[in-house]
């Protein structure tokens, strides 16, 4: 698969969100995905403390054995895990085989993301990390992040001074945030240099993610998640590339193209237009069956589209008037 560096980390374009692990999906199928992941030449792994109640980051480790040395590994601290009763830790297989039952989506919702946030102390961050790093049978991890983190969190002189002494120490590569646009963009242009990397919502119509290159002075490592943004979003992405494909203005060889696109050439539009002249590193989300996830490699790595008609599709996207609640 297609490769980006930035600086000492070189990352697959595509990452592995694992955070359906132990949620929606149990240990065998969540391994069984991330061996089709790295068989398909994804080396990023994207987890955190509080996926699968607690326990993905264990699941990562297991998978991780004799690759370690291979992978893109990112943690978060900052969100404690919600613990699950024996009882409803009993329920989870069932709950998975069963999903449109009421009440079961909450127990399985994202691996129990039901939590306390905003948990930002020197002293917590060091602990989060040990045991991360026990869960994931490692000594470092290549990116940890502040988990939901708000433009307070970088201000806090003890915690940035502990991330620095983490690294010095090797238990991490680089510190960032994982946090909305508005606090990504904030730390880009204001952050310490302890924060070298960042991790938000990146989409076809996020304005955020078109120019990043030029205000990433620093070097900072971006990923982009939830590329499809919903349902909604994925709708109107469609009827936007159709009205692209109707307009006569666009030149003839794109219009081609979009005339009756396939979903493999939606993906192929979305993970350009995010991707391509954006500055962005990666793209990490959740793919845990195996259609999506091979269609979603062979978009990245065979696209019909020319960097030019992503950079057009880009500015159609972007000007198009979101519609309401989209």
């Amino acid at each position: 698969m297609r490769q980006n560096i930035c600086g000492e980390v070189q990352t697959s374009v595509l990452g592995f969100g694992c955070g359906s692990v132990l949620g929606r999906v149990g240990r065998a199928a969540s391994l069984r995905a991330m061996n089709i992941a790295w068989d398909a030449g994804i080396t990023l792994f994207d987890t955190a403390r509080s996926y699968g109640y607690g326990d993905a980051e264990g699941v990562l480790g297991e998978f991780l054995r004799g690759k370690r040395d291979q992978a893109i590994v990112a943690t978060k601290y900052g969100i404690t895990p919600r613990k699950l009763s024996a009882l409803k830790r009993m329920a989870l297989p069932i709950a998975r085989r069963a999903l449109l039952m009421p009440g079961v989506h909450s127990l399985v919702h994202r691996g129990g993301h039901e939590a306390t946030f905003g948990q930002f102390t020197a002293a917590g961050l060091r602990a989060s990390l040990e045991l991360s790093l026990r869960a994931l049978r490692t000594d470092h991890v290549d990116v940890l992040y502040l988990h939901e983190a708000t433009a307070g969190a970088m201000r806090q002189p003890e915690l940035m001074a502990e991330l620095d002494a983490l690294a010095q120490a090797g238990k991490m590569l680089r510190a960032g945030l994982y946090a909305g646009a508005e606090v990504a963009a904030e730390c880009m242009a204001n952050g310490p240099a302890t924060l070298s990397a960042l991790q938000f919502g990146a989409n076809v119509f996020d304005p955020v993610a078109p120019g990043i290159a030029e205000r990433n002075q620093r070097g900072m490592l971006l990923i982009g998640n939830h590329p499809f943004s919903g349902a909604q979003r994925v709708t109107r992405t469609k009827a936007v590339l159709a009205s692209i494909s109707a307009d006569e203005t666009t030149p003839r060889e794109l219009r081609d193209k979009l005339r009756d696109c396939d979903w493999q050439g939606v993906l192929e539009a979305i993970f350009g237009v995010i991707l391509n002249g954006t500055g962005m590193h990666a793209l990490v989300f959740s793919m845990m069956r195996e259609d999506h996830l091979r269609a979603n490699a062979r978009a990245v790595e065979s696209s019909r589209f020319t960097s030019t008609e992503q950079a057009l599709m880009r500015r159609r996207l972007l000007c198009e008037p979101a519609a309401s609640g989209a």
